[in-house]
């Protein structure tokens, strides 16, 4: 019976040092979580009683632990701070894992270092994010196309203390400065991605009254061709116009005629110097794809050459009743089982879940003092279990021979 005992022993043991084993080995391996050997006694029912039978294994137990994070500085990176897990689908399978080192490859999908695809919220044709439906996050490779300019927004002040112009004697001349105030310029686009300046030049004709006139790359527009009046009250604000101005122009490239909105709404007339705080407009020209990467809530946008940028999908993150339930997938990765119940899926940094670090991972959370440490205490227990086998074959051998 103690050859049973010990055998059971040296069982036990033999599969603990496995388990510490296979976490110093996976000490450097992102994302990987610890396992612990835990044991219980054997007994096995007797008349009047239990007789000892030894010892077996009842569980390989992970911990989830978060481990520390490093920063890389890598686009493609991610880190959880927090409960939950980055989907991703492998030959059809579902799998969950904290190992948020992710590239894009040829095909343009976001895939992890085994080819698993990133699961999350994809776009629509139209850039809108589809919640709740999930799918393979995937980056646009294709060129952007041009958008024609259809509005600029232009928000300055005019210095109220600047001097009028007599436009009798000084005509309004773009090639001589006397002959204006001050001036904003504007870069548009046309139906084919060509660039154009729009420049405003602005005329103090009199107290709160200033004369506004328009050039689309040096030459007179379609409208307005004498520009217009702007008007404002004795506290700088805007009086006329009341809408947007209308300018129109057909460019010399062989583009279609384009009409822009021109939105002065946040013009002012203020005693202070001539200042530019806005000046927006809405077109773009064409663009190559220049990079892509992730933001802080898990979205993910494509980088153009024309400096626009693209959303193309968010991550979504997974959590579960209980985690611990989960089963190895191998490659830091889990499948859920019914022990650890389904899946709750949404957007980093909603409800429980928690939010995304951009730019490093995290390393596993193995203890390597501790792993040792209990390395040696394994041995240790692995060559006593060895003694009493040994001492329970001396004593097998002397009974046999007073035989």
């Amino acid at each position: 019976m103690s050859i049973n005992v010990g055998l059971s022993g040296l069982r036990a043991t033999s599969e603990q040092m496995n388990t510490i084993s296979h976490n110093i080995a996976n000490v450097g391996t992102v994302g990987y979580k610890s396992s612990r050997t835990e044991f219980q006694d054997i007994y096995a029912p007797e008349f009047g009683g239990g007789q000892m039978n030894g010892v077996e294994v009842a569980a390989v137990r992970q911990s989830f632990m978060t481990g520390t994070t490093t920063p890389t500085g890598r686009n493609g990176d991610l880190a959880i701070n927090g409960e939950g897990f980055f989907m991703v689908k492998s030959n059809g399978q579902d799998l969950f894992t904290r190992n948020g080192v992710f590239s894009m490859d040829a095909d343009g999908y976001l895939v992890s270092s085994d080819g698993s695809r990133l699961q999350g919220y994809g776009v629509t044709a139209t850039g809108t994010l589809q919640t709740g439906t999930l799918s393979d996050l995937r980056i646009a490779t294709g060129d952007m196309p041009s958008k024609q300019t259809s509005s600029i927004d232009i928000g300055l002040n005019l210095d109220a203390n600047s001097a009028i112009i007599d436009t009798t004697k000084h005509a309004f001349d773009p090639e001589d400065p006397s002959t204006f105030t001050s001036s904003a310029t504007s870069t548009v686009y046309d139906s084919l991605g060509g660039e154009h300046e729009v420049t405003q030049y602005y005329v103090k004709t009199a107290d709160n009254t200033w004369k506004v006139h328009y050039r689309v790359d040096g030459e007179v527009p379609t409208s307005p061709k004498d520009g217009i009046d702007m008007t404002f009250d004795g506290k700088g604000n805007m009086t006329a116009p009341t809408a947007a101005i209308d300018l129109a122009f057909t460019p010399d490239n062989g583009a279609a005629a384009q009409t822009l909105a021109m939105n002065v709404s946040e013009v002012t007339q203020f005693g202070s110097e001539f200042s530019i705080n806005k000046n927006t407009q809405n077109g773009h020209a064409p663009g190559q794809v220049a990079g892509w990467y992730f933001d802080a809530d898990g979205s993910v946008y494509t980088r153009y050459s024309n400096g626009e940028v693209k959303q193309q999908g968010q991550v979504a993150l997974a959590r579960f009743p209980n985690q611990e339930g989960l089963q190895q997938a191998g490659g830091t990765a889990w499948t859920h089982t019914f022990a650890s119940g389904s899946p709750l899926v949404g957007a980093p940094g909603t409800g429980q879940l928690g939010a995304l670090r951009t730019g490093m991972y995290e390393n596993s959370n193995v203890d390597l003092t501790s792993e040792m440490v209990g390395l040696m205490s394994a041995q240790s227990n692995y060559q006593a279990n060895a003694k009493t086998i040994q001492v329970a074959q001396e004593m097998t051998q002397i009974l046999f021979q007073n035989l």
